[in-house]
Order: C-alpha cells, then structure tokens, then sequence
C-alpha cells in the first residue's frame, strides 16, 4: 500500500513539471511572408561614381542608407553590383545586393520564394531573390535612375563637300538623339527634332542667297530618358554664305530620306535603318556608330535582343546598341565579353568569369550559375542571387579552400 502511495506521488510531479514547460518551445516558427527595404541615394551628376557600401545607413533615413524597419528582419549586409568605380551616366540605374537575416531565426523564417508582389523597395525598383537557408534572404534591386543633363554635342561645323550638310560629334553622356535648327541671319528657316544622327542635309531648305548657320543639342528620347534626362546646351556652328546662284530649287523638303538627302538613322515603320551619304544602307553585317555597335539583317533593319553571329550570341538592347558586361534576360544572369582585348567584343561567354576580382561561372547556355555546382569534376558554391564563388569559408557545414573547391 505504501509503495502505490509513491508511485501515485510521483507521477503527480511528473505531470505538474510537464505543465511548466514553456509553450514557446512548442510553437510554430512564423514565415515571413513579405519584405519592405528603404533605399535612398544621394543625388548623383553624370560623371560620378558611386560611393562606397561603408557610408550607407542601415538604421534610419537620411543620405545613403538602406534599411528594413521591421522587428522580424534586419539588413546585415550591402553589396554594389554595379561596378563602383564606373562613372554614372545620365538614366543609369545602379544595382545593389542587399542581405537580410531574421532577427530571431527560432521564431521567424524567410519562405522558399519572393517575387515583385510581396517585395517592395521604397526608392528602388525590385529586380530578383534569394534564400539562403531559412534566416538569411538576398534582395537585388536598382536605384532611381541617375538625373542630369545632357552634355552638348561637339565640332558642329559643315561638311566640306557641296553646300549644306551639317555635322557634329557624338560625346559620351549623350542619348544620340539632337535637335537641329537651320538659320539664315536670325532667322530659324528648319527645325528638326530628336534625329538619330550626327549629320543633317539642310540644303533642300537653303532656298534663298544669306548667310547660314545652325544650332544643335541633345535631347532625350525614349521615354526613361525623358523622365531623367534633360536637353543639354545649344552648339553653334560657324557660317557659312551660299550665293545666289549656288540656292536650292526647294527639291526634296520633307520628302523621303533618299530625295531630301537624309543620312544617318532612318525610322520607317517600327523599323530603323542606317543610310550612307552615297545613298546605300547598312546590311547583313555590324557597324559602329558613335562608338556603339549595332547589327542590321539583311534587309538593313536594326536587330535588337539575342542574335547569333558565326556560332557566337550577342544581346542587342531596345535601343539596338550591343551590351556588354552583365546583362539580364528571362530571369538569368549573362556574361558579354566588355573588350575586344579579351576575345570577341560583346560575345556571350560560357565557362569561368572573372569580374571585379570574383569568380563565377555560366553554363553552356550562358546562364549564370548559383549555389552548388559540380564543374570538370570538382563542387563549388556560388552565392544565390550574386553568382560569385565562396572562397576559403564553410558553407552549411562544407569547407571550402582558397580555390572555391570542396575538400571532403
């Protein structure tokens, strides 16, 4: 009887302590199911480079700062993935990596994916996520773009062959778009507006014996542009005097680009085509005009997004210009060679990529690759959401050497 007395004793402890164990232990760990970040950067000029990851603030609003002002999440890290020595240009939109960990990973995780709708940047345009386990969440996003003004075109002048074909000089924070005024004395006797060319035929207006000259600058032209950019100063050209028995009968105003002597750019349709002053268009074949390359089929319409050239791809933007450096296309990340030094200018290259003293590699479709990969027989890890290789670390467990390669 007294042996049942004890045992009964001692399974009414062991009940009561079951009763005094936290129920925290026995909770749910909540998802994060959205994220807020708060981006600010202080006002760039075309010409600046950016400043460093260290002058960002990651608690409060003001200058460069970067924050969450959540209490289940943080900002821990901040990384430039646009180059920081590059100079902005006006419309460059820089790009940063940003690394976010729960604040308290027993009580609070990321989930398996994040897209535009649960993601918001305030000062900033979200462009993609990753996880890293459950507590870390890398987010990169682009700043506003850069505003500013256009600089002015250079070396306006006339072309010395015939009368009446202005010309100019492309500079580097331009959009190659001008517009052009004609002038007898004082007097404006043609304007044209957002021309994508550096040379204009003028002589089809030059109808009446006077001295001519004529103003020209740089204006934006699609619609980014014209949100960010700004028209830059006039360039005057010199004078010129055409006589009596040198004007024009007034042939070929406003006519086709072939009868008014039109040169350059030539939109017809949603088309544009490159046409020479002896009258023939660029075709079939590449060509570099103020200092950027562009490709046009065969029958000399400008190509743009991926084309393929002698088994080598080349990714041509809206604007037609080829793109080198890191380029974004359906999600995926894309190395184009930047020099000609280095290989073929703007060509996709597959395998490994040295960028900004870091290590990445793409496929043999040119994807950029994340986290493990097996490549020529050995594993390395690459950051999600940067691509870079880890080095001389230990990943989930996993040592990694100086190499980037994962010694068992």
């Amino acid at each position: 009887m007294r042996l049942f007395k004890r045992l009964a004793a001692l399974a009414s402890m062991v009940s009561l302590l079951g009763l005094t164990i936290p129920f925290e232990s026995l909770a749910a760990v909540k998802t994060i199911t959205s994220v807020t970040i708060y981006a600010g950067l202080e006002e760039l000029a075309s010409g600046d480079t950016l400043p460093s990851e260290s002058s960002f603030k990651t608690n409060e609003g003001t200058g460069n700062y970067v924050y969450s002002n959540n209490d289940r999440y943080e900002v821990t890290d901040l990384d430039w993935i646009t180059s920081d020595t590059k100079e902005m240009k006006v419309g460059s939109e820089p790009k940063m990596k940003v690394t976010l960990r729960a604040t308290n990973s027993d009580e609070y995780a990321f989930k398996g994916g994040y897209q535009s709708s649960n993601v918001s940047i305030k000062g900033g345009t979200y462009v993609s996520s990753s996880r890293s386990g459950s507590d870390t969440l890398y987010v990169t996003f682009t700043f506003k773009p850069v505003k500013g003004t256009y600089e002015s075109p250079e070396d306006a002048d006339w072309r010395d062959s015939g009368y009446g074909t202005a010309k100019w000089s492309s500079v580097d924070n331009s959009s190659g778009a001008y517009d052009v005024y004609l002038y007898r004395g004082n007097s404006i006797i043609k304007k044209v507006e957002k021309l994508k060319a550096t040379t204009y035929n003028f002589f089809p207006y030059m109808t009446k014996a006077g001295t001519y000259s004529f103003k020209v600058r740089t204006v934006p032209y699609t619609e980014s542009e014209q949100k960010y950019g700004k028209n830059s100063e006039w360039t005057e050209s010199g004078e010129v005097y055409l006589p009596q028995e040198k004007v024009s009968d007034g042939s070929g105003q406003d006519n086709s680009a072939v009868a008014n002597g039109q040169v350059g750019w030539i939109k017809t349709g949603n088309i544009w085509y490159y046409r020479y002053p002896d009258g023939t268009y660029q075709k079939n074949n590449w060509a570099k005009i103020n200092n950027k390359w562009y490709l046009f089929d065969s029958n000399g319409g400008m190509v743009t997004g991926w084309q393929q050239r002698n088994n080598l791809w080349y990714f041509l933007n809206s604007d037609g210009a080829m793109t080198t450096g890191w380029v974004v296309s359906n999600n995926k990340w894309y190395y184009l060679n930047p020099s000609a030094t280095s290989g073929v200018e703007g060509a996709m290259i597959t395998g490994w990529v040295n960028y900004n003293n870091k290590w990445y590699y793409t496929d043999s479709t040119g994807a950029m690759q994340e986290g493990w990969r097996q490549v020529e027989g050995n594993w390395y890890y690459f950051y999600p959401g940067e691509g870079s290789k880890a080095v001389n670390t230990t990943i989930s467990g996993f040592p990694v050497d100086g190499n980037g390669i994962w010694r068992k």
